[in-house]
């Protein structure tokens, strides 16, 4: 459409620039070859200083639906609504310039939300790995083919502002700008929702999100404000108050108080091993702090949680404030009470590094005493890998042992599944439970009784995995171990979801389909049940 005529655009496209000169061309050829053509793009150059600005004049003098906006650079936010100040559009996307999109992109989300009669639209989003160029497709719109509901969305929705539609007087018709802060989309997606009253969903991957771009903000988080040291506070400052200023609070007060700990649990693991200890224990701290001071009386405890990363999962659906810093993954009890010191890995990925040297120097007692935790959550996934005998104690090979950089001069290793291995455990075992106790007397240990699960599929049906004479006697032996713990300790509260129909794992799990991971619908029930059995323990 003639920008020149009067008429109403139907979309404006809000692309923020700052110093992406390698990236941008990749961006403005995905933009301007969209099938869908009634649109302009507002290049919003937000101070770049690697020469990025000519390269948006240049787009601009090629193509008559480009505007570019200069500006000194205050960040994202303030770009972004500066873009929103000068859209012509009846309907605003906004697009990160280092990312790009599929053809049909605006084309899919403005017949959605069309049709759908609503305000806003999404579709789903691949993740593309910058370093390694592979892409896991993420679901935006709910689990195995159940959408969420809006509070659901609210709650555990993709926050990320880039693959919606959304129309332009849910801005300004109540005033809504994106915060100059850490998380800022976090501050505006879930009243956007709440505002639009529903959201349409394009179930297609069809924004493309790069990750692990050097000197983006997402591997070095910006500092501005005063925020730096309680990263996404004044986000939630800012969500907090445009619910009441909107007189949504009310209505909405409970998912709120959902919403803050679930996106300050998303922070405080984004930053986990990005921070130095002490800063990231500042940084936990004024979390606690603000949950406690805005949501007075809500559960509001810490943890420790040792067994499988499904665990980790299962516990993030609880009303609580989600510390990475107390997780354990991929840790036998065997090495825990069986230490080996000093001994050097590296592993591509940060928290797989981390949780090796966790298992290798046993320093969970140390995270005990530090914490002083009110629970500590346990299941034995992790249970199922062989133990290495080297230097005088034990490590776990699990898989992330195996895909470290770590050389070991002498080793033996003591498979799982033998006698060896069973007394070892059973001796490790009594030995942590005493050590445990006297460490933490006032803390309750809460055992999830998970085993490897057996089929993989969604709601309309399962299949049992291939390997399925694996899993079971694996499975097998992980009933050894919560068969000894209720022998032997029988004042344990143990928790059972096993027996459930829908214990089983979601064939689209982003990271891979595999027995040790179980689909999130399972994982909330069993939160809602674990919720429900630590009022026993109060």
């Amino acid at each position: 459409m003639d920008k020149s005529n009067g008429c109403q655009i139907a979309v404006s496209v809000i692309i923020p620039v700052y110093n992406v000169y390698e990236w941008l061309d990749q961006c403005m050829e995905s933009v301007v070859g969209q099938t869908f053509t009634d649109f302009e793009v507002i290049l919003v150059n937000d101070g770049s200083t690697d020469g990025s600005e000519k390269k948006c004049m240049e787009w601009a003098d090629k193509d008559c639906r480009i505007r570019v906006i200069s500006k000194k650079n205050e960040g994202p936010s303030l770009a972004r609504n500066c873009g929103i100040n000068n859209a012509k559009g009846e309907f605003l996307v906004f697009i990160d310039s280092d990312d790009w999109i599929d053809c049909t992109y605006l084309e899919k989300l403005h017949a959605a939300i069309m049709e759908g009669k609503t305000d806003m639209a999404e579709c789903d989003v691949y993740k593309f790995d910058n370093n390694t160029g592979e892409k896991t497709y993420h679901i935006c719109s709910g689990v195995m083919g159940l959408e969420y509901s809006l509070e659901e969305h609210m709650k555990y929705g993709f926050t990320a502002i880039w693959k919606c539609m959304i129309r332009k007087t849910l801005f300004t018709d109540y005033g809504v700008v994106f915060p100059n802060c850490h998380s800022e989309a976090r501050a505006v997606y879930p009243l956007l929702l709440a505002l639009s009253g529903g959201i349409v969903n394009v179930h297609e991957g069809l924004y493309y999100y790069r990750r692990f771009r050097p000197k983006s903000l997402s591997q070095q988080p910006r500092i501005n404000n005063g925020d730096e040291k309680a990263v996404g506070l004044l986000a939630f400052d800012t969500l907090l108050q445009n619910f009441k200023a909107c007189g949504l609070y009310q209505q909405y007060e409970q998912v709120l108080q959902e919403i803050v700990k679930r996106k300050l649990s998303d922070l405080s693991a984004g930053l986990f091993y990005r921070r130095g200890k002490e800063e990231f224990f500042q940084l936990t701290e004024k979390y606690y702090s603000y949950i406690e001071k805005k949501f007075p009386g809500t559960l509001n405890f810490p943890y420790v949680c040792l067994g499988g990363y499904n665990l980790n999962r299962i516990l993030s659906y609880m009303d609580v404030l989600h510390n990475p810093y107390g997780r354990f993954n991929f840790s036998s009890v065997i090495s825990l009470m069986n230490p080996i010191k000093g001994m050097p890995c590296t592993h591509k990925n940060r928290y797989r590094e981390i949780m090796i040297h966790r298992d290798i120097e046993s320093s969970f007692w140390d995270i005990i005493e530090e914490m002083n935790p009110k629970y500590v959550f346990i299941d034995f996934v992790e249970e199922r890998f062989d133990i290495i005998q080297t230097a005088g104690g034990y490590i776990t090979k699990s898989d992330a042992f195996d895909e470290a950089d770590i050389s070991l001069i002498e080793q033996r290793i003591i498979p799982r599944d033998s006698q060896e291995c069973e007394k070892l455990w059973k001796k490790s075992f009594q030995g942590f439970m005493v050590r445990l106790q006297e460490n933490v007397p006032t803390c309750k240990i809460v055992v999830i009784r998970n085993l490897l699960s057996t089929k993989v599929g969604d709601m309309t049906g399962q299949t049992f995995f291939e390997d399925i004479k694996k899993i079971l006697q694996i499975n097998q032996i992980l009933e050894k171990c919560y068969q000894f713990l209720a022998e032997n300790f029988p004042e344990v509260k143990m928790i059972d979801c096993t027996g459930d129909n829908l214990y089983f794992t979601d064939k689209a799990y982003e990271y891979g389909a595999v027995p040790s991971h179980l689909n999130d619908v399972i994982n909330r029930k069993i939160a809602g049940k674990i919720e429900v059995e630590l009022q026993g323990l109060r």
